[in-house]
């Protein structure tokens, strides 16, 4: 065999191999690189990993109730920030689909509806107390939607924290300014830390679990648990309701800052 009959082979082999390495690279340039691939998957994890949908709702709920409970006039106005917290969680349903356009766009209504919610409030208020009034437990909802319904991350547990201390101060300004029982006070301060709890509950189990995880049962008693801790903190208020008939006597006040002592030690024990 000559030389160049033996070569032959070798020469095919290499122009093969040079084929084959320029498709892997055209192959290779038509991919994702690490970065963007890496990027995407943090993407995928943020959206699967936001607040859970139950114990975000009933959270937004517990803290919408207390307002209607210590809000006077102006705190009929909650329906309408409700209604722009459902069309805020509306465009991250959407987000979590891929559609991030129609995600801004439906998000951004919504804020606006929720928005010109709060500013209903003090308008519908009957003097300037009532403004005080309703102003606070509003904003809350809104601070307590915005923490389980983020428009960017995994949530804000401080949003949630200052939504319930929000209505909180609404529940001191009911009382000092308004004629108002002292069971209703200690009512609306339990449903404050109620919806404190389940927003918390609600990015702590989305964090761990993630939204597409079946936890229903899992929050829904959770859910029971604190009503029933909000419940008996009620019942409790209503002890002293013979105490100081109406207003914020200092019977009342000591007993209120008493249950919210109690209540969210019991609720995060």
């Amino acid at each position: 065999m000559t030389a160049s009959e033996s070569g032959e082979p070798t020469r095919k082999q290499g122009k093969q191999g040079k084929r084959t390495n320029r498709q892997g690279e055209n192959v290779g340039n038509r991919g994702y690189g690490p970065d963007e691939e890496a990027e995407a998957a943090s993407r995928a994890i943020a959206v699967g990993r936001r607040p859970t949908r139950l114990s975000a709702g009933l959270a937004a709920l517990a803290v919408a109730g207390g307002t209607l409970l210590v809000g006077g006039p102006g705190g009929s106005a909650v329906g309408v920030v409700l209604v722009g917290l459902a069309a805020m969680a509306a465009g991250d349903e959407l987000r979590s689909r891929g559609r991030r356009i129609q995600s801004w766009l439906v998000l951004g209504v919504g804020v606006a509806i929720a928005l010109g919610g709060v500013a209903a409030g003090p308008v519908m208020a009957d003097d300037f107390p009532g403004m005080l009034q309703a102003l606070p437990g509003l904003l809350g909802v809104l601070m307590l939607g915005a923490g389980v319904v983020p428009m960017r991350g995994q949530g804000s547990r401080r949003l949630v924290k200052l939504g319930a201390g929000l209505l909180l101060v609404g529940v001191m300004i009911a009382g000092i300014f308004r004629a108002v029982p002292a069971g209703t006070l200690v009512a609306g301060a339990a449903v404050a830390l109620v919806g404190w709890d389940l927003g918390e509950h609600a990015i702590n189990v989305g964090e761990q679990m993630g939204r597409t995880a079946s936890t229903w049962r899992a929050e829904g008693v959770h859910a029971v648990g604190a009503g029933l801790v909000g419940v008996a903190a009620v019942l409790t208020g209503d002890l002293v309701d013979g105490v100081g008939s109406t207003g914020l006597s200092l019977p009342a006040l000591a007993l209120l800052v008493l249950a919210v002592v109690l209540l969210s030690v019991a609720l995060h024990e």
